[in-house]
């Protein structure tokens, strides 16, 4: 785990393989205690989250990934008192009885667009990516269906909350490039891999809510 300091706002990256378990537990402490802190600053700030589901490919990883989402709902609403006007997932399916939109790269665009309209300054908004990664560099990317989002994708979206905290968390498997296309102030970028070639599978959501 690597700790800097940007303008005065802690940056966090962690990184997860199968062989590291130790390190994230230790590093998931860390996150939610400063994300904890972050929002009971001010009882003014909310808090905003978007969950971007990617596609699973199996039905094994399908059913961690709708785990880890029904865990960030649970905190979402019993810790942090998120209303549920402020989270929003979008999966690989879409569910109107879930109120779950189809995580195609226009949706996610499109989701950050609504998110900067609505945010005030002084917000925190958490962004969760789940699924698998591939490319690297600014060309990494979360594979999604249809056209995937890139690492610059998500820079230039989360680009318009810079009067905002973002924690910004990409769980998918050849996460890790995504942090220095994202790191700047006022951020906490997490990655579950260290790198853009760490290709397995990624074990670090699991851990990251505590059941």
């Amino acid at each position: 785990m690597e700790l800097s300091s940007l303008a005065g706002v802690g940056v966090i990256t962690a990184h997860a393989c199968k062989t590291r378990r130790r390190t994230v537990i230790a590093g998931v402490a860390l996150i939610g205690a400063t994300l904890c802190a972050m929002t009971h600053a001010a009882s003014a700030q909310q808090t905003h989250v978007l969950i971007v589901q990617g596609l699973s490919g199996e039905m094994q990883y399908r059913r961690q990934f709708d785990s880890t989402v029904t865990l960030v709902r649970n905190a979402a609403r019993q810790r942090w008192n998120v209303e549920d006007s402020n989270f929003a997932v979008l999966s690989e399916e879409a569910n109107a009885v879930m109120h779950v939109g189809k995580a195609t790269r226009e949706a996610v665009g499109a989701s950050f667009l609504a998110l900067s309209r609505r945010v005030r300054p002084g917000d925190i908004v958490l962004v969760m990516l789940l699924g698998h990664g591939s490319g690297e560099g600014a060309a990494s990317k979360v594979n999604l269906p249809g056209v995937d989002a890139t690492a610059a994708d998500f820079a230039a979206w989360i680009g318009a909350l810079s009067r905002q905290s973002v924690v910004f968390v990409n769980a998918a498997t050849g996460s890790g490039d995504f942090v220095s296309v994202l790191q700047g102030p006022g951020r906490i970028i997490i990655t579950a891999t260290r790198s853009a070639m760490e290709r397995n599978e990624s074990v670090f959501a699991p851990y990251f809510w505590p059941r």
